[in-house]
């Protein structure tokens, strides 16, 4: 009797898992760093766009409203 194997059993072939697998230490360092100084410089510009708005809150609450 054979096992059955599912394609998940079989390894997914990609270029990203071949990357983890096959990459260099000092490679996936390189990428690690990037990857991770992007994702940085995304949240720091979330947190600035969101305190630009919470700062404009008060300034709009003031304001007459037009009716």
């Amino acid at each position: 009797m054979t096992p059955i194997q599912s394609d998940h059993c079989k390894g997914a072939k990609s270029a990203f898992a071949d990357f983890i697998r096959y990459a260099k230490s000092k490679q996936k360092k390189r990428v690690y760093r990037e990857v991770l100084a992007e994702a940085i410089r995304r949240q720091n510009l979330v947190l600035t766009e969101t305190e630009a708005k919470r700062n404009q809150l008060p300034i709009l609450m003031n304001a007459p409203i037009n009716a």
